[in-house]
């Protein structure tokens, strides 16, 4: 048994290992025999690892990953399945992957919106910019009265992504911003306060909006509130504040990450730095 194992093993990874040295040789080949010059081909393969490596960051973390890594293993599946001329499993495979083909698309559709997105983060294309010091100092006020009245709150920070697709779905206000204002629609008496504001600009553009809830898996104890916050910065570079109603804490969710139970004070210090950087990305 052992030695008929060992036989297949062997007679399946001699092709592979030859097909790799193959086409290892033939790349240098192509490398040493083309009139592009040295530094020309340096920087392509330099730009290519760097597609591939800003593709794996990007997907890092989102259900993309664990697409791609399914894909993988259909694609080691039929490699082997070629190798060894198993004709039904062949043609099993290429019957699904022509239906991958298809269906990629749409399987990746918010991972591809929020990727075009942003590539087009320039000051050409940005038509909104980040509100001032004092809308960050009414969002921590409010955040902070909202903690310790165990009343729930979902506020969004629009950066460069336009976020009219959720706007759309609030009630538009394009009021300025205010403390006041924030505590009113998040009583919890008032019609507004189960959605999200949207704050952009300095201004409060719109209230009760709904956001994308995220399909990552998350600790048990959160609650939709978190799952949107989450799910709207995975798909757009929006900070989102939330405070729990079952437990009076602020989080704060950015980059596809949810950062919880924090302080005021360390609220304020991120929506600070999070303002200032973005200052620093303009001017550059």
């Amino acid at each position: 048994m052992i030695d008929f194992l060992s036989n297949t093993l062997g007679q399946v990874l001699k092709p592979l290992i030859a097909n790799f040295v193959g086409w290892i040789q033939g790349f240098w080949e192509i490398l040493n025999t083309s009139r592009t010059s040295t530094w020309k081909i340096l920087l392509d393969i330099l730009l290519v690892s760097t597609f591939f490596y800003a593709v794996l960051k990007w997907i890092r973390g989102t259900r993309a990953i664990r697409i791609m890594a399914g894909l993988s293993i259909l694609g080691i599946i039929l490699l082997f399945s070629k190798i060894l001329e198993l004709k039904g499993m062949l043609t099993l495979l290429d019957s699904f992957l022509a239906m991958m083909i298809v269906a990629i698309p749409i399987v990746f559709q918010p991972e591809l919106r929020r990727g075009l997105e942003q590539l087009g983060h320039t000051r050409f294309f940005s038509e909104d910019r980040p509100g001032g010091f004092s809308a960050v100092h009414a969002i921590v006020r409010a955040a902070e009265i909202l903690a310790n009245k165990r009343l729930g709150a979902l506020i969004v920070i629009q950066q460069h992504n336009p976020l009219r697709e959720y706007i759309d779905t609030g009630i538009l206000l394009n009021a300025d911003i205010s403390r006041e204002l924030l505590l009113n629609i998040f009583s919890g008496k008032a019609p507004l306060h189960d959605g999200a504001v949207i704050v952009q600009g300095g201004k409060l553009i719109a209230a009760g909006c709904v956001l994308p809830i995220s399909e990552k898996r998350i600790e048990g104890h959160l609650g939709t509130r978190h799952r949107s916050a989450i799910g709207l910065s995975e798909m757009t570079d929006a900070v989102v504040v939330v405070v729990s109603e079952e437990r009076g804490t602020i989080s704060i969710a950015f980059d596809g990450k949810l950062r919880g139970n924090i302080t005021t004070e360390d609220l304020e210090k991120i929506l600070r730095q999070l303002m200032i950087s973005e200052k620093n990305k303009k001017k550059k």
